[in-house]
Parts: C-alpha cells; structure tokens; sequence
C-alpha cells in the first residue's frame, strides 16, 4: 500500500464516466452485520423495560423505574419509582408506585403516593388511589377516584412537631399580653 510504484497508483478506471474519474479510489465501507434498529421508546438510564413481544405472570417488584410495553399478569410493585404502561401494554394486575402513567390498556388498582397520569388513547378498568391526577381527554376509564392526603397521613410526627414549634413561640405581641400559644393565658 505505501510502496507501490507509480505504474501501479492508480487503478484503469473505464471510459464515459468523467465524474468518477475525478474522484479517488474509495476502500469498501465495512458493513454490519446488526439489524437496523427498531423503535424504542425514549426511556432513560436506569429504567427496566418489558418489551412488546414479553409476557409476564407473577409478582414484579422493582426498585428502579418501570415501563411495561408487553403484557403482565398479577401484581407490580415500584414503591419510590415510576410505572409507565406504554402504548402496546396489555396489563391485568395491581400497581402500586410512587408514579404511574398509563398510556395502553389497564385492568386493576391503582394505588400512587404521587401522581397518576392517564393518557389519550389510555383504556383503564379499575379503582384508583392518588395523590395527584392528571386524565387526558380521549382517555378511558372506569372505576372510582379516591384522593390520598398525603400531609394529614405520612406525616403526622411532622404537623405535631410544627405545631408544638409554633404553640411554644411567643410574638412581641402575645408577651405584651401575658398570652402563651394560642388562646392559652400564662
């Protein structure tokens, strides 16, 4: 390659393509032998991924993000992460996690300690417990709605404690009337 002679440089090229003779010798491009990727949905790092050609049955717990393209059959648990049911989902279970957007089709309870987005096109057979809701029009669903206070029921030692701060701090104008807290005398 780097000691060829110059009688031997350049290849005889044919005739009537002038275009081509212009340009230099290319070497072959190599070729994979990977198929061209398919469609994927955008997930990021960090998330597990039931594809649309998977079935499960049984009880899932996950400790990372979860999106079901495929279908699932029992139960799924994603305490602290986010439940996606995507478009090709065919799922028939309960779901509990802190998030859950449903955007296929959904037979069971809901239960989020935060929010539950139900898409356009999303199909939705069952009870849900949220903290936030978010229902697209075009969506599906059938079953009832029931709100979780989060403050009144995670909570509670927090609101006791923010209530005994506040009960215990006197303002100038409580000393200047001898009043400790609220509505109690000294």
């Amino acid at each position: 390659m780097w000691n060829r002679r110059k009688n031997e440089e350049e290849p005889a090229r044919p005739f009537g393509n002038t275009a081509s003779s212009a340009e230099p010798a290319r070497e072959g491009i190599p070729v994979s032998t990977m198929p061209a990727k398919s469609y994927e949905p955008d997930v990021p790092r960090g998330t597990a991924t039931i594809g649309k050609s998977v079935l499960v049955k049984g009880q899932i717990l996950s400790k990372e993000d979860l999106v079901i393209d495929g279908a699932v059959e029992g139960s799924v648990e994603a305490q602290e992460h986010r439940v996606t049911i995507g478009p090709n989902g065919r799922v028939v279970a309960n779901i509990k996690a802190r998030d859950v957007v449903v955007l296929g089709q959904l037979k069971g309870n809901i239960e989020a300690s935060g929010r539950v987005e139900i898409r356009k096109g999303a199909n939705l057979v069952g009870d849900i417990r949220y903290a936030k809701i978010s229902i697209e029009e075009g969506a599906d669903l059938r079953g009832s709605l029931e709100m979780i206070r989060v403050d009144a029921k995670t909570e509670p030692a927090k609101a006791a404690e923010a209530a005994a701060k506040s009960a215990a701090v006197e303002t100038p104008v409580q000393q200047s009337l001898g009043v400790s807290g609220i509505g109690a005398k000294k």
